[in-house]
């Protein structure tokens, strides 16, 4: 079933929905998202996100930052969008998280993730001490083309309105989620091909081997 006339609910996500939400990551996100398809290590066979990841992400749902798309006829999850604060600082502080990662993929990740933060200097751009920043959005795929993602953009720009930030941005890895930033006259403020980037070893730990290989951050005011 498509659910093609089903009712969707959106939502802030309660804390007591992670382990549902971790499925909805496993099931729709992680598999199609670009830096933990790309990561690259012969020594580590592991296809997938880290444990490590997984639990970074749901962190924020405890923080009120995560929202769902609800297929009201059965109560199932068909949409999860999560954000985080990002300050000036942030970059640091996921750089002082490496020590302590339990494999070299997250590891790397958190490297990449301090990088792109670095790159887009979302808050220095616009003069902000921070920036509400949409990480995580996906949309299960019999439910694609609805508008779902658009619809968990735009609540989670309502949301970071809410919370009194000044500045919503967002990394994104693809093409839809590009237009919908642009949709929603946010502006891109950086972009890099995954497979140009290098670590402090002058390393290439990501490798897309597709067409799909850039990510882009975006921002605007609220």
């Amino acid at each position: 079933m498509n659910g093609g006339f089903s009712k969707i609910l959106y939502r802030i996500a309660a804390p007591n929905e992670c382990d549902r939400i971790r499925q909805a990551l496993l099931a729709f996100y992680f598999p199609e998202e670009l830096v933990t398809r790309s990561y690259l290590d012969e020594s580590q066979p592991q296809i997938g996100p880290t444990e490590e990841h997984i639990q970074y992400a749901l962190s924020f749902v405890h923080q009120g930052m995560a929202a769902v798309a609800i297929e009201q006829d059965h109560g199932t999850i068909v949409g999860v969008t999560i954000a985080r604060c990002v300050k000036p600082g942030t970059a640091d502080e996921l750089l002082a998280m490496v020590p302590a990662a339990g494999s070299r993929r997250w590891a790397e990740t958190l490297r990449l993730f301090a990088h792109l933060e670095h790159t887009g200097d979302v808050c220095g751009r616009f003069r902000s001490r921070r920036s509400y920043h949409v990480f995580v959005l996906a949309v299960e795929p019999h439910f694609r083309r609805r508008a779902i993602g658009q619809k968990l953009m735009d609540f989670q720009l309502a949301r970071g309105k809410s919370l009194r930030f000044r500045v919503v941005s967002a990394d994104v890895t693809c093409e839809v989620a590009a237009r919908i930033c642009e949709r929603m006259d946010m502006r891109c403020v950086c972009a890099m091909s995954l497979n140009q980037y290098r670590n402090q070893s002058g390393e290439h730990p990501f490798v897309v081997t597709g067409p799909n290989h850039i990510v882009s951050t975006y921002a605007r005011y609220v």
